[in-house]
């Protein structure tokens, strides 16, 4: 069996794994699929002053799956009863613009071992530990608007983005920033 990437919306990875899993076994396919990983870390995190465990996704949008290829377990994919079809990664479209039976890249065992090691460590490297609240007040630390504070206007917790209000000439602006190009201001 080879490992495949799936594509789905950000936050619905566990509802596609928990439906791809109920097709599988409707349809007696067990033999023909492995794992279903959803790379998740479990991070603490400090919000209002409390500290508690919050799981965070490794790679938003995306879920590994163990099969073996076939125009069957293609197919099966593509009925999953589920808002948005899921897409895997690499996969052919035909010259009408409708994805065919053609086998996309498969995801190394390499990489895979590199993933679980990072869930078992807990590792997370590309994932802030640090928790942000719209209304909060924070400084930015690099950029055009460095050294200005700002007020959170909307957290993009699976993107690591800030939609942040600067006030420039008496005017809210706003300004779109990576978690990393803030810090929070302390009262």
């Amino acid at each position: 069996m080879k490992w495949y990437a799936i594509h789905t919306q950000s936050g619905h990875e566990n509802k596609l794994k928990f439906a791809i899993e109920n097709l599988i076994k409707e349809k007696g396919m067990e033999n023909e699929f492995g794992e279903i990983i959803v790379p998740e870390v479990e991070v603490e995190v400090k919000k209002e002053g409390k500290k508690k465990l919050v799981k965070k996704n490794l790679y938003p949008g995306y879920i590994f799956i163990q099969m073996n290829y076939s125009e069957e377990t293609w197919v099966l994919l593509k009925s999953v009863p589920f808002q948005r079809k899921p897409a895997l990664i690499g996969e052919k479209r035909n010259h009408s613009g409708k994805k065919s039976f053609v086998e996309p890249k498969s995801v190394t065992s390499a990489e895979i071992a590199k993933i679980k090691k990072m869930i078992e460590e807990g590792e997370i490297t590309s994932v802030s530990k640090i928790m942000f609240e719209k209304g909060e007040m924070v400084l930015i630390k690099e950029g055009p608007f460095a050294n200005f504070k700002a007020i959170i206007d909307d957290v993009k917790e699976g993107k690591e983005k800030l939609d942040v209000l600067v006030n420039i000439f008496g005017r809210s602006t706003p300004v779109e920033l990576n978690f990393s190009q803030v810090e929070k201001v302390e009262d």
